[in-house]
């Protein structure tokens, strides 16, 4: 897990209580007891942001797509119909969700995107990153699916 002096939570934190508003008719976060959560912060005008959502499309949506577990991509500072346009002409099929207000977002750090909390089963921070790096991604990709053979 990376320092990050801007996060608001280290290693096994529990995850803040969090309501968002979802894109499209996409999933909230339900309940998410017993289940692997990956919350990805990001806002539109951000490059990095979107290399992200494109590695995340390709390598960390499938290892939740057809599980029980929870993925949701929540734009910063926007609108649903922002999410929703933006989504569309990126042809994106992730789950997005708006933090119009940044009521949610604020709960985990004070500023930078794109930012990823990956939370297990029982709620409890596990690996958190900042920016888009490779490394990171991997790793990030190696502990879900540790996560997911426990």
């Amino acid at each position: 897990m990376i320092f990050d002096e801007y996060s608001y939570l280290t290693a096994g934190d529990p995850m803040p209580p969090v309501h968002f508003t979802a894109v499209e008719n996409g999933p909230g976060l339900s309940n998410m007891k017993g289940q692997i959560v990956l919350l990805n912060f990001f806002i539109i005008p951000c490059k990095h942001c979107k290399h992200m959502l494109e590695y995340f499309q390709e390598e960390i949506w499938p290892d939740f797509q057809h599980t029980e577990n929870q993925l949701l991509i929540i734009g910063r500072g926007h609108t649903p119909e922002e999410i929703s346009d933006f989504r569309n002409r990126g042809n994106y099929i992730l789950p997005f969700a708006a933090d119009p207000e940044r009521l949610n977002y604020d709960k985990f750090a004070e500023k930078k995107v794109p930012r990823n909390y990956l939370f297990d089963s029982q709620e409890r921070l596990v690996y958190q990153t900042r920016g888009f790096d490779l490394d990171q991604m991997s790793t990030l990709r190696m502990v879900i699916l540790d996560l997911n053979s426990e």
